[in-house]
């Protein structure tokens, strides 16, 4: 199958040619590329022995408010081995062939047989050298600056959960690079002779994260599936040609690119007016993924092939209703996150206590710059997709007065919220609870039930863990503890019973004068 990859307006040899070694040009919006020699094709101003490839991959945030997160913690990983071409074909032209950044009208195009990449040419940071078939890469989110909860960490823009279209810039990225040795590829023996001539050589890289891992992370894929996930295959092609003494080889360029088909041997043909640079990418990223739109900036949801990391929002607020309620009170508060399905990943979210209006704070200067403020608390769930604050130790903060509130902000998908207040006063609050404006089962001790009354130094807490998975807006926990006012004490309770038996004896004394008065009148004749 011959694909075409070129449009009209060539960009001119003699410029490109002045761009530094190895600097990746800037991405268009829209694809109108010619021949290697423009963006996203990668020229290489002075062709040297060893060439780095750089390989991008994107993940598009999103939040059930829209409010700025911090990366998921996850590490892509990718196998690097020789593409299986089968004699395929690239057709183009040589760079003489232009002139003002035009093709010449006697211009012909070349045709050459592109060659199976030489594995041991290739190398990566992350490469497992007992492996000799492949080599290996890695992605990996959630850098030093974002992970751990990190105070810190970095805040990402996101979309709104149900946004649409979907803002492409609202990502996170990174990317790895992998070195190719052109003489390796000439000499892979080490005999100083050659093995491989000059040519064209292709590497395809498959993106093997499993399914597990991207769960774990709360990565939500969105490789197409209907043509078999061919989306986690792309290709690296490398331009070599003999070095100046003909005793070796440079790399004088190379091109990233991806077919729909999902097949190593696809033929390219680089010709004018014509529509195959297409198939030219920048790696695993929005620009790659989204082509059609990418230009544009955003992309309908359902259309979007990039990875989402969903993330959700929940906020506990502390009431406290009735005339003898106190108010001024601090009830400590413990809430527990679980999510059983984030076992390995450590996601990182962060959260702010408000209390009598002001967001606390435990630090002294605002970090700014895209970093968490002064008032945020960076945290992550535990390897055990677990996180607890319990405000019964004071340093926590999380001891909440009427109208105090807690908001946590950017937790994964599956995330459960157990919260408990304790009643630290010496009087009895009759607690009620409710999650997004529904009344909840609360439990104190063995009771159960809406409405529970709590004595000194109980507890009351939620019956079961609510879920945080509101898509429009945050899920919103309130607890509220009432006092109402009480009869006086020493009036009614003291008179009453005196009344009662004064009442009860005029009653009787009444009862029994009129059954003298009806005895009398039987008796008369």
């Amino acid at each position: 199958m011959k694909k075409t990859m070129m449009k009209k307006a060539f960009a001119s040899v003699t410029a490109l040619l002045a761009v530094s070694a190895m600097m990746i040009p800037a991405a268009v919006g829209a694809v109108d590329t010619p021949t290697i020699n423009k963006s996203p094709a990668n020229v290489i101003a002075a062709p040297t022995n060893t060439a780095d490839v750089t390989v991008k991959k994107d993940i598009v945030l999103f939040n059930t408010d829209g409010s700025p997160i911090l990366s998921p913690n996850i590490t892509y990983n990718y196998d690097i081995t020789p593409a299986d071409v089968s004699n395929a074909k690239i057709t183009t032209y040589a760079p003489d062939d232009f002139e003002d950044g035009e093709l010449k009208g006697d211009a012909t195009p070349i045709t050459v047989t592109v060659k199976k990449g030489i594995i041991g040419a290739v190398t990566t940071g992350n490469d497992n050298a007992a492996t000799t078939n492949k080599v290996e890469g890695a992605i990996a989110f959630g850098a030093a600056d974002d992970a751990k909860g990190n105070d810190n960490a970095t805040k990402h823009n996101a979309n709104r959960e149900n946004a649409e279209p979907v803002t492409l810039s609202n990502k996170v990225t990174n990317s790895m690079t992998i070195t190719v040795d052109a003489s390796e590829i000439y000499d892979t023996n080490g005999d100083g002779k050659q093995d491989n001539g000059p040519g064209v050589y292709r590497y395809k890289i498959e993106d093997v994260t499993t399914a597990e891992e991207l769960k774990a992370a709360g990565i939500e894929r969105k490789y197409k599936t209907a043509d078999g996930d061919t989306d986690k295959y792309i290709y690296l092609d490398v331009y070599t040609k003999y070095n100046a003494d003909k005793n070796g080889l440079v790399v004088y360029g190379y091109v990233l690119l991806k077919d729909t088909t999902g097949k190593d041997n696809v033929d390219i043909t680089y010709v004018k007016n014509t529509e195959g640079e297409t198939l030219k990418i920048t790696g695993f990223d929005t620009e790659s993924e989204n082509k059609d739109t990418f230009g544009e900036g955003t992309v309908a949801k359902a259309d979007m092939t990039s990875d989402a990391y969903h993330t959700y929002n929940v906020e506990v607020q502390k009431v406290t209703a009735g005339d003898l309620a106190d108010t001024q009170n601090n009830f400590p508060f413990t809430i527990n996150l679980t999510n059983s399905e984030v076992v390995t990943s450590l996601d990182d979210f962060y959260y702010q206590i408000t209390k009598d209006g002001q967001e606390i704070s435990a630090r002294t200067t605002s970090l700014g710059n895209g970093k968490l403020t002064d008032t945020e608390f960076g945290a992550a769930l535990d390897a055990a997709g677990e996180w607890a604050l319990d405000g019964k130790t004071a340093s926590t903060n999380l001891q909440l007065q009427n109208g105090d509130k807690i908001l946590i902000t950017g937790l994964p998908v599956g995330t459960k919220i157990a919260v408990k207040e304790t009643n630290n006063t010496k009087d009895t609050y009759s607690v009620s609870a409710t999650v997004n404006g529904a009344a909840t089962a609360l439990k104190s001790g063995t009771a159960s039930g809406n409405t529970l009354s709590v004595a000194s130094e109980a507890d009351a807490a939620l019956n079961a863990a609510a879920n945080v998975e509101k898509a429009n807006g945050r899920d919103v926990i309130v607890f509220t503890n009432t006092l109402r006012d009480i009869s006086v004490t020493g009036l009614l309770f003291s008179i009453a019973p005196f009344a009662f038996i004064t009442i009860a004896g005029i009653a009787l004394l009444g009862l029994f004068m009129r059954n003298k008065k009806d005895e009398a009148s039987e008796s008369r004749i």
